[in-house]
């Protein structure tokens, strides 16, 4: 095999084109690879097929996967043809892709790359711009979701919003419970929700068993208005419910501390975080110290065992007593007199339908949890964007799960 069937090898190049030359340049350290169309070539028209005259020829250039220690460009003088009824237009060539200034091969070693660093990370070592390496992601991207058909769904939805910046700026995001981005939306208002809602078919919005979801009241709305059946679907997260109790518990000690005597406080002194642990890992030290702080902070000692017992109920298999539990419980809150306790039982009455149906469908958002954190790390490690475009592309290249394969 000789060098010019070589390269014709290694483009994947057919009838008509053929590689006409080679040229090797030491001092400039490339390799140019000149392709063209074979001669008396009948042409035709890439939107409808039917043979056309050429028009002229733009001369382009590409860059491909190195040869040994060479760069290499790969140049042909590209047909125009023309069209009775589509016009002037460029023909394809079969090692690019249109708009590009890279081969396929090349583009796909840029997006192996991609997938484990950086953007500015790969730049620098394949010595390119950083919007060459942003373009090639965003047509990967492209790419990828032209082939859903579809708006993505799952059986099991979760939404959460991640912080794209500081300054309250906020990214929707849709997955499903494998922890793959189905859809990002900006903000988190009713519309981030309702927009991806109102996408989705009869049959997709049907076959949705559960929506799980923080208590943000904007998704909330969103679901219920619609989503068939909210009340029977949504689902609020153990995590968020937890932390609203264990916050009560802390905002009780803080303002108990302030009223009781000097000794006293003594006891109590660094107390904060023993208030964390459950009933069942109260062990040595950390138990004589809490029984202590106990005995000086009895509002918060009471908070504090209403928490766990909404622990327990909520760790209970799911049976018909669930919900009578529940309500016994935000009564007895309710009995307690301390006025965040209070505030906090009237919000779980309210959202009782979503604890019941976690409780029931055993989900969670914590893998959507899971996905933000990932989310995270990447705006770390890439430094931020200013482009919330780019920062939603991002997202769907790495966590999107799309088919991006030429």
């Amino acid at each position: 095999m000789d060098e010019k069937s070589l390269y014709a090898h290694i483009l994947n190049l057919s009838a008509p084109w053929q590689v006409t030359s080679l040229s090797l340049d030491e001092n400039a350290g490339s390799v140019t690879v000149t392709v063209g169309i074979a001669e008396n070539t009948q042409l035709t028209c890439p939107a409808c097929g039917k043979s056309c005259p050429a028009h002229d020829h733009r001369h382009r250039k590409w860059r491909h996967l190195d040869t040994c220690q060479f760069s290499t460009i790969v140049e042909a003088d590209v047909p125009r043809i023309m069209c009775p009824e589509h016009g002037c237009l460029t023909l394809p060539v079969p090692w690019a892709g249109p708009g590009s200034r890279y081969t396929l091969l090349f583009e796909s070693f840029v997006l192996s790359w991609l997938k484990i660093s950086t953007v500015d990370a790969v730049r620098k070592q394949l010595k390119l711009s950083w919007n060459a390496v942003d373009n090639i992601m965003q047509r990967a991207v492209k790419r990828g979701l032209a082939r859903r058909r579809l708006p993505q769904s799952a059986r099991h939805l979760c939404v959460d919003e991640v912080s794209f910046k500081k300054g309250y700026q906020y990214v929707t995001v849709i997955s499903d419970t494998q922890g793959q981005a189905l859809e990002l939306r900006d903000d988190r208002g009713v519309e981030s929700l309702a927009g991806y809602l109102r996408n989705l078919g009869d049959r997709q919005l049907e076959s949705i068993k559960t929506l799980s979801m923080d208590m943000n009241p904007a998704y909330i709305s969103a679901a219920r208005i619609h989503l068939p059946n909210a009340v029977e679907k949504i689902a609020f997260d153990h995590f968020h419910v937890a932390k609203m109790l264990c916050a009560v518990v802390d905002k009780t000690r803080q303002s108990e501390m302030k009223t009781i005597p000097l000794q006293a406080r003594k006891r109590a002194h660094r107390s904060r975080y023993l208030w964390l642990y459950g009933r069942h890992k109260r062990h040595g030290r950390i138990a004589e110290r809490l029984e202590a702080a106990q005995m000086v902070l009895p509002d918060t000692s009471r908070c504090w065992a209403m928490k766990e017992l909404a622990r327990e109920l909520w760790n209970r298999r799911y049976d018909e007593h669930s919900r009578r539990l529940w309500q016994e419980w935000i009564a007895m809150a309710k009995d307690v007199g301390v006025p965040l306790l209070s505030s906090a039982a009237r919000t779980l009455r309210k959202r009782l339908y979503g604890i019941l149906n976690a409780m029931k469908h055993r989900v969670s958002n914590g893998n959507a949890e899971s996905l933000n954190s990932k989310i995270r790390l990447l705006r770390i490690k890439s430094r931020g964007y200013r482009n919330k475009e780019r920062f939603k592309v991002a997202v769907m290249f790495h966590y999107g799960r799309l088919n991006m394969d030429f």
